[in-house]
């Protein structure tokens, strides 16, 4: 009987990871399709990536977060010059996922995960505002590396700034949604 109610339990918890997958790679994929504007996809998709953190751990998220470039890149929401950044913005959400993980704290007070927010979003924007400096003034001229490096500094810090409050907000309504019921 004791093992039943756990081959039951461990059913539920695989099916609940599984939905939520299909349901975040379905969004990491139509998002960056269907909306055209960064300053609404970059937060959505830095939300999700952090949701995806949360909810589905560390491995199933970094794989999760190689997808949004790709199709915002095939999409055309990603300007084709910034295709050779493609492999760094995939790294940097990875790293903004590293960045966060290491400092969040589930039972902390909503100003204390703010500041991780703060710092996950910095890390990921000084990562692609240095590397495109790196790279893009070595492939291109003046005038667009600098365009390139601008759109890598400022904007992914927003972005991922408001994705992270945004997640962190989600996330406090989905823990009181399925909370367990006493």
């Amino acid at each position: 009987m004791i093992k039943k109610s756990f081959i039951g339990v461990e059913a539920i918890i695989q099916n609940r990871e599984l939905s939520l997958s299909i349901f975040f790679s379905s969004l990491f994929f139509l998002i960056p399709a269907l909306v055209h504007q960064q300053f609404l996809t970059g937060p959505i998709i830095n939300a999700l990536l952090i949701l995806s953190l949360l909810n589905l751990g560390r491995d199933k998220a970094f794989f999760l977060a190689l997808i949004p470039s790709s199709v915002a890149l095939a999409n055309g929401l990603l300007p084709l010059a910034l295709a050779p950044m493609l492999p760094f913005i995939m790294i940097s959400n990875c790293l903004y996922l590293i960045i966060f993980a290491k400092f969040y704290q589930p039972k902390a007070v909503f100003g204390k995960n703010f500041l991780t927010v703060l710092l996950a979003a910095f890390g990921k924007s000084l990562f692609l505002f240095l590397i495109s400096k790196l790279i893009m003034e070595g492939l291109l001229t003046a005038p667009l590396s600098t365009r390139i490096a601008s759109m890598m500094s400022w904007p992914q810090m927003w972005t991922a700034t408001v994705g992270g409050i945004l997640a962190l907000f989600l996330q406090k309504k989905l823990e009181k949604i399925y909370a367990p019921k006493r």
